[in-house]
């Protein structure tokens, strides 16, 4: 088998699975009991949570929320902050290609009177400054711009953002970090808030984080018990807490390493392909996350090829993961000014630390073999 659709979901390291079976055998109470070894579950999450700080050489004016995932971090970051300071401004930014679990939050907030711009990606793969100043302005409160996008891997111009946002002090910076965690180097410093998942990084599923500072207020999207503080309530899922913890050192540990590793077979890959009559590359050139390899076809079907590559046991994604049931473009290769048909037609690689030189010449050769007999 051949995985390259790390973007989706990456394969939990044992040392993250042996941390999640020893505590969901061992430490099976709730952490908001009151008698003893709750407690200590409970003092252990915010030692973990102090980590995730150092991890992310942040101080203790942020504070980590964990969540199921990347999805409800997005919504309660985005709602919550609409809905709680509303009363400052109405006017919220994003881009036209965030992920989903971004733009639909937005689009339900246009329903509640919301006025949000969407901003467009120039030829760099980056924001327009320009178009951004013309965008945000005193009623902006709240700008939502991901850190590496997971279609095309470009990454976004995060510092200079950051930059306008000083000069508007309503207004916060949030990031979807969900692929820029431990695959590329980030300044966590510079938004008030992001969202991270642990199985973008060797992790387990169902479990993420929402961090932020600690002074922004948010109106909490899910009701109950009034756990993180009240803004996530549910029992805190404590197995899959620790074993988060494991994968975030671990990917800050070998950061480097992978990173040179990716990003090597990343330009082995662009290299061979670029130069197959049928293909247009789509990554952004000199601007592009080494985890991910974008192209188009020209006249094949991508769903074919990604089929015929399937029953290979090569396996890659012919849009995220999260439109891939869904008919249509890609509305993230439309947003970066590609036609329809290429939009229509594209294949993602994403990578991995578990990849290798070999795989990928493999990988090249069936998929030559496979333009080569596939019909139009």
């Amino acid at each position: 088998m051949i995985y390259f659709d790390n973007a989706s979901s990456t394969r939990p390291t044992d040392e993250c699975l042996e941390a999640f079976l020893s505590a969901s055998k061992d430490n099976f109470y709730n952490p908001s009991s009151i008698h003893a070894p709750a407690m200590k579950l409970f003092n252990d999450i915010n030692r973990i949570k102090e980590n995730f700080l150092k991890q992310l050489k942040l101080d203790n004016s942020y504070e980590v929320i964990f969540t199921s995932g990347a999805s409800e971090s997005n919504n309660l970051a985005i709602i919550g902050y609409a809905l709680k300071n509303r009363g400052r401004g109405n006017k919220l930014i994003t881009t036209k290609i965030e992920h989903e679990s971004v733009l639909e939050v937005f689009k339900y907030l246009e329903t509640q009177g919301f006025e949000v711009t969407y901003l467009n990606i120039n030829e760099k793969g980056k924001i327009d400054l320009e178009e951004f100043k013309n965008a945000i302005d005193n009623k902006t409160i709240l700008v939502s711009i991901m850190g590496v996008n997971n279609e095309v891997g470009n990454v976004l111009n995060i510092k200079e953002i950051r930059e306008v946002i000083k000069n508007y002090p309503k207004c916060v910076l949030h990031s979807d970090l969900a692929q820029t965690l431990g695959k590329e180097k980030f300044d966590y410093s510079l938004v008030d808030m992001f969202t991270i998942s642990a199985h973008k990084i060797y992790g387990i599923k169902g479990i993420g984080a929402l961090v932020k500072k600690k002074k922004i207020m948010l109106n909490p999207v899910i009701y109950g018990g009034g756990q993180e503080n009240g803004l996530r309530s549910g029992t805190y899922d404590y197995p899959a807490i620790v074993s988060f913890n494991v994968s975030l050192n671990y990917i800050t540990k070998n950061f480097d390493t992978f990173y040179k590793k990716t990003r090597d077979l990343q330009a082995f890959l662009i290299n061979y392909l670029k130069n197959i009559d049928e293909i247009c590359i789509n990554n952004f050139q000199n601007n592009s996350s080494p985890y991910i390899v974008n192209f188009s076809l020209k006249s094949k079907k991508a769903s074919v090829v990604v089929e015929a590559l399937s029953n290979k046991e090569i396996y890659v994604s012919s849009v995220s993961a999260c439109n891939s049931k869904k008919e249509g473009a890609s509305y993230v290769l439309e947003a970066i000014g590609k036609s329809t048909r290429e939009a229509s037609n594209s294949i993602r690689i994403s990578l991995g630390k578990d990849n290798t030189l070999e795989e990928c010449k493999i990988f090249i050769e069936t998929l030559k073999g496979i333009l080569t007999n596939v019909r139009g």
